[in-house]
């Protein structure tokens, strides 16, 4: 009897270990054939593309191209080294008129621990300046995913950067689109910079505080340098950290440790006033697309190539949590306080995570969604050196002043 009931248990467990590799099997070949599908988007790019165009560079550090879909929508698509597809939010793809392509067979899982199974849309065409890609499918995030609010602009994903060379210029505010094929053509553009094989997976930094850093390059990073668990206790040792909580959603808060001031070298050139932040809940080591704006680099056939930066410019575009101690975003469509030093002065002065934003300084800064994801709200808070905040709370509205620390 024993047998029998063996013997049947090893039948079904085999079959569902048969069942688990088939899917995994299926997945790979699946994204096999994606990628060879996006390949086939740049395929017909002119052998000698070369073509530049002033930097797009938006509050939040993001860097753009301007694009036109299907010859009549004009937009700027934000560059994600890191997005394995590009994205959109659905009205923007209707309005592409985008065709339902399938859906991903595996799950996601984005910032905020949702998981989901990606509806693809493929675009006709999108052109950049001479370049003109054809049939490339976009994610589409519905209203729903936690990402929505965040993504204030479509994606130019990995599937499609990678198959263009990009070069940027920080220095004389230039963008460089140029065919990674030609060989010529990328050892011009690549004098004077220094060679990262695989740079864009695994960038190679160092600190005093961090020794030996490894990174992923990530332009869709909203950050200056993320680490990772093991780096933050060895950087703790060495310097003690600014902690603020971080609200993600209700009933989900990160308590964040940001290292300030920090000079990192990058195939030996040092890049100083870096921030450092270990984020519990992502635990990795990244460097993004703030740190990006702080070297000249290029983009070609996965690897990165970078160059010290000469023009001396002063850094506009910041990391890490603004003086006053607190940081506004959107959750659930509502702005709010997402971030709050703690013993810092927003905290101080009483506020608290999740308090609904009426207003800022009485109305002197636009506080809507549009304010918050363009970054042009983040980089008016950084800037005061005391912020009136109207917020409401448990139906109640209430005035709060907040008044910087003396220096």
């Amino acid at each position: 009897m024993m047998k029998k009931y063996f013997l049947h248990l090893f039948r079904i467990l085999s079959t569902l270990l048969i069942g688990v590799l088939a899917y995994f099997v299926y997945v790979i070949f699946w994204i096999g054939n994606f990628n060879a599908e996006q390949s086939k988007a740049v395929e017909n790019i002119n052998a000698d593309l070369r073509q530049s165009f002033p930097i797009i560079r938006d509050s939040n550090g993001c860097f753009g191209v301007v694009a036109t879909v299907n010859g009549q929508y004009t937009d700027t698509l934000l560059l994600d080294t890191q997005a394995s597809t590009s994205l959109a939010k659905q009205e923007v793809l209707d309005r592409y008129e985008a065709e339902y392509w399938k859906r991903k067979p595996m799950p996601t899982f984005n910032f905020y621990k949702q998981v989901y199974f990606s509806k693809l849309y493929k675009v006709n065409d999108i052109t950049l300046g001479d370049c003109k890609l054809k049939g490339v499918v976009f994610t589409s995030v519905p209203k729903d995913n936690g990402m929505y609010n965040a993504l204030y602009r479509p994606v130019l994903g990995r599937a499609i950067m990678e198959n263009i060379g990009w070069k940027f210029d920080m220095d004389n505010n230039k963008m460089v689109m140029f065919a990674p094929g030609n060989g010529q053509l990328l050892q011009r553009e690549t004098e004077g910079f220094t060679l990262t094989k695989g740079g864009v997976n695994d960038l190679q930094l160092y600190s005093e505080q961090t020794d030996t850093l490894n990174v992923m390059f990530d332009l869709g990073s909203n950050y200056d340098i993320m680490i990772d668990r093991t780096v933050y206790e060895k950087m703790r040792q060495r310097q003690t950290p600014r902690i603020y909580a971080n609200y993600r959603r209700e009933g989900l808060t990160d308590t964040i440790a940001e290292f300030n001031d920090i000079t990192v070298f990058c195939n030996g050139k040092a890049i100083p006033d870096c921030t450092l932040s270990y984020i519990p809940s992502v635990d990795r080591n990244v460097a993004g697309n703030i740190f990006a704006g702080k070297i000249n680099f290029i983009l070609a056939n996965g690897d990165l190539y970078v160059k010290q930066r000469t023009d001396g410019a002063p850094q506009v575009i910041r990391d890490g949590l603004a003086p006053l101690g607190l940081r506004l975003n959107v959750r659930s469509n509502v702005v709010c306080v997402t971030a709050l030093e703690t013993n810092g002065p927003a905290e101080k002065a009483g506020l608290m995570l999740g308090d609904k934003v009426i207003a800022v300084d009485k109305g002197a800064i636009e506080s809507g969604m549009m304010s918050v994801s363009s970054g042009r709200l983040e980089t008016y808070i950084q800037q005061a050196d005391s912020l009136t905040l109207e917020i409401e709370r448990n139906g109640q509205r209430q005035m709060f002043s907040i008044t910087g620390e003396p220096k």
